[in-house]
C-alpha cells in the first residue's frame, strides 16, 4: 500500500536499477532485492513498487524507516489506483 503523502517517493524496479547503475535484469538476478534488511515492496501485484526513503536508507547503510500503519482515505491500496503511477513498460 502506498501511504498518503508518500506518492512522490514511490520507486519502480527500473528506478532502483538506475540508482544502482545496473540494468533491471541484473538487479533481479543480483539478490539485492532479497537481501536481509531490504525493504519490502509496497505492492504485492505484478508491478513491484518501493518506498524511496526506505530504499535510500538501505543503500546508505542507515536503518530503514518504518512506514505509518495509519489508515487514510488517500492511501493507494489497490492495483487499479496504483496503476496510474507507472507506465506499462515499467511493470517488472
Amino acid at each position: 500500500m502506498i501511504r498518503a503523502g508518500r506518492r512522490h517517493l514511490v520507486r519502480t524496479l527500473a528506478d532502483i536499477a538506475v540508482q544502482q547503475g545496473i540494468a533491471v535484469p541484473t538487479l533481479l538476478s543480483s539478490g539485492r532485492l532479497q537481501a536481509e534488511g531490504f525493504p519490502a515492496p509496497l505492492s504485492a501485484g505484478r508491478t513491484r513498487l518501493y518506498d524511496g526513503e526506505q530504499v535510500d536508507a538501505y543503500f546508505a547503510g542507515r536503518p530503514v524507516p518504518e512506514l505509518s500503519a495509519a489508515d487514510d482515505e488517500e492511501n493507494l491500496d489497490d492495483e487499479v489506483r496504483r496503476a496510474g503511477l507507472v507506465s506499462v513498460g515499467e511493470c517488472q
